[in-house]
């Protein structure tokens, strides 16, 4: 578990309370708190977009939770590319963009009480005739996922594997 959110809200929470004893304003003591406000709003204004992968990816952003899930197959990478967009469809997470040349997905799913929702990233490496699918799951904002992220990569998985028995 990431303490990085744990210890930003710890110190905020000081801020404010030495600011309120400091200054009696109330308004200048709330204010310390646009700073976890403004990294989630600028994380789901950059939600969108595969251009901002390497943010969410980031190991030097202390303030995402990531799980990864790697997954071998015998099939070209087109057609897991294109098994992969029907999945998501029949999933009922939502698509939020894809790069057919770099073999690319990025899906979210909804906020609900326990996360503000997660990125999963898709991306599939072919190499010696074996597609590599490599399945990221990233909380939105957050050192904990509440076990969302496993729970995205084990659907997924398991959705895709069952695709595939004909």
């Amino acid at each position: 578990m990431n303490k990085a959110p744990l210890l930003l809200t710890a110190i905020c929470v000081g801020a404010y309370r030495l600011t309120l004893y400091l200054s009696s304003n109330l308004w200048l003591s709330l204010s310390i708190f646009t700073i976890p406000i403004f990294l989630l709003f600028l994380n789901f204004v950059l939600r969108g977009k595969l251009t901002f992968k390497n943010w969410f990816l980031s190991p030097k952003n202390l303030f995402l939770e990531r799980k990864s899930y790697l997954l071998e197959s015998d099939i070209t990478p087109d057609l897991v590319f294109e098994k992969l967009i029907e999945n998501i469809k029949e999933l009922g997470i939502e698509l939020l963009d894809s790069d057919a040349a770099t073999l690319s997905l990025l899906c979210k799913t909804n906020a609900n009480l326990l996360t503000w929702g997660e990125n999963i990233y898709i991306q599939i490496h072919y190499d010696q005739g074996i597609s590599y699918i490599t399945f990221t799951s990233v909380t939105i904002f957050g050192n904990n996922s509440w076990k969302r992220n496993q729970k995205n990569l084990e659907t997924f998985v398991a959705s895709f594997e069952k695709s595939l028995i004909v």
